[in-house]
């Protein structure tokens, strides 16, 4: 009889270890599949995210559209391309966003030098930090490209 019982009890904690158990991995696997999901819809967000790629040059005179959906790739030839000694802007221009949204950078390797901003409709923000080359510029754009959260957290703008 004392054997019965003892079997018993132990088939109890076996069968609760069990169920601990696989509760435990279900719950990390759900766990992931929801970090899964979130990730997606964030690159869902980023992919309708549409942003113009305008550049302007002879000290604000003349305008060029390069594209109306920039991707990584036009960003970084734009940005080779474009005598730097001579004073050009760069502008990522958001046409999702509420109101008018834009970050830009430019200036020249001359006198000028090279800024970036943040314009709304209520705001122009400065980098603080000055920039000093046009491989920082570029990296700016392509950072504000991922998403503006991404870009928010890396640059500060007053």
């Amino acid at each position: 009889m004392n054997t019965y019982i003892i079997f018993g009890v132990l088939a109890l904690i076996g069968i609760f270890a069990l169920i601990s158990w696989n509760s435990k991995r279900n719950s990390n696997t759900h766990g992931i599949v929801e970090n899964k999901t979130e990730l997606r819809n964030h690159e869902i967000l980023q992919e309708k995210r549409d942003l113009k790629l305008i550049i302007t040059y002879d000290y604000g005179e003349k305008t060029e559209i390069i594209t109306e959906k920039a991707t990584a790739e036009i960003i970084k030839s734009t940005m080779k391309s474009i005598n730097w000694n001579e004073f050009h802007i760069v502008q990522l221009e958001d046409k999702n966003a509420d109101g008018y949204k834009a970050l830009d950078v430019g200036g020249s390797l001359g006198d000028d030098g090279l800024a970036s901003g943040l314009m709304t409709d209520d705001d122009h923000i400065l980098l603080v930090k000055p920039l000093e080359t046009v491989d920082q510029m570029t990296e700016i754009l392509l950072d504000f490209l991922k998403g503006e959260e991404i870009w928010r957290n890396k640059y500060e703008y007053k």
